[in-house]
């Protein structure tokens, strides 16, 4: 990792054996520092509602981190400051090595077949500094492998946006950013249109967009596809780079998608566990119920050079394991906590075989 404080594994060994609480105390520091950043200003009381602390042993905490100068106390609640934004940079890179995130990447690279894992610590479910860190790293990673001419499509969804939203500025006036489905959800800000513009106007790059619900009549997309506007994406589609993603859970999805009840006990008796990009898949990563509408298909996926999947939290480990399943030598970005969930899925897996 950039920037990465180098530490010997000699020494990381020797600190976890006769002083272990230095690391559980560095990690409470990290997550109070973090959900200061991403909900700044916050009170006190707030705060040690949100970490599940004591308002003592908060204020206790936020008294040190004035005397370091890593946050300030205003009248509005507490904000982190220049320094303790560079701190917690280096604190999570400090994390990363504590916690073996290296290793931990190898074997889920191996155990899933995946050309690569970036893993970010923590828990995106109980810290939203978490996924900032992982748009950051899906946003170092789609330029580490851009080309002249790429065509970068994405999906909505709270991930994908994280990475737009991270993306630093750029010039890549030949590529071209598209959606990689329609509307979905209520959340205009996570909308894959919405996604596709904030990424295309950071990269300087032309980007189209589909102006269409996801869950469309199939028979009135069909009258709708020869509009030169629909037309464009359709034809990018057969074509795609880079591909970044979110997946979710199946039963999540299908009420996120407003599937009838019916519909959603149908594919869940049939073994549902994952959604992505409209399709629903098994956990050996069959379809069980391919998309209705608009989108990429799982053909067009195995072809795409760069898919690139953006995920966390514990309750989404079986659904990436699934989806991992679809095609080898994908990219995954998650957190710690669905990584080590992952790894005791799959050893649960193996041991019920």
């Amino acid at each position: 990792m950039s920037n990465q404080l180098k530490i010997s594994k000699e020494v990381i060994e020797l600190q976890q054996l006769v002083a272990p609480e230095v690391n559980r105390l560095i990690e409470m520091r990290y997550n109070i520092l973090s959900t200061i950043s991403s909900e700044q200003p916050i009170g006190r009381r707030n705060l040690a509602f949100v970490l599940d602390m004591s308002e003592r042993q908060v204020r206790n905490e936020i008294d040190f981190f004035q005397t370091q100068k890593l946050v300030s106390v205003e009248r509005q609640g507490v904000v982190i400051t220049d320094a303790g934004n560079e701190a917690l940079i280096q604190l999570k890179c400090l994390l990363y090595t504590y916690n073996g995130l290296e290793q931990l990447e190898k074997e889920l690279m191996d155990r899933l077949h995946l050309k690569r894992v970036i893993i970010c610590p923590g828990d995106m479910d109980m810290n939203y500094e978490v996924l900032r860190f992982m748009g950051r790293s899906g946003a170092k990673y789609v330029l580490s492998v851009m080309k002249y001419k790429d065509t970068l499509a994405l999906t909505g969804g709270s991930c994908t946006a994280a990475v737009a939203d991270e993306m630093r500025e750029a010039f890549y006036p030949d590529v071209y950013v598209i959606p990689a489905r329609g509307g979905i959800g209520k959340s205009h800000s996570t909308q894959a249109n919405n996604v596709v513009a904030e990424m295309g106007l950071k990269l300087h790059s032309n980007y189209e967009l589909l102006h269409l619900p996801d869950n469309i009549d199939q028979r009135l997309l069909e009258a709708l596809k020869d509009y030169p506007e629909i037309k464009r994406v359709f034809n990018k589609m057969d074509n795609i780079d880079i591909f970044i993603f979110g997946l979710g859970r199946a039963d999540v999805l299908a009420d996120w998608r407003n599937l009838s009840t019916a519909e959603k006990r149908k594919i869940l008796e049939q073994g549902a566990v994952a959604e992505a990009f409209g399709h629903y898949f098994d956990i050996n990563g069959q379809v069980i119920s391919p998309s209705s509408t608009i989108g990429i298909g799982t053909d067009n996926f195995k072809k795409i050079p760069h898919a690139i999947a953006v995920a966390g939290g514990v309750t989404k480990a079986e659904a990436i394991i699934a989806v991992s399943r679809i095609r080898e030598n994908m990219v995954l970005i998650t957190d710690e906590s669905a990584a080590r969930e992952i790894l005791r899925k799959l050893q649960t897996m193996s041991d019920t075989k």
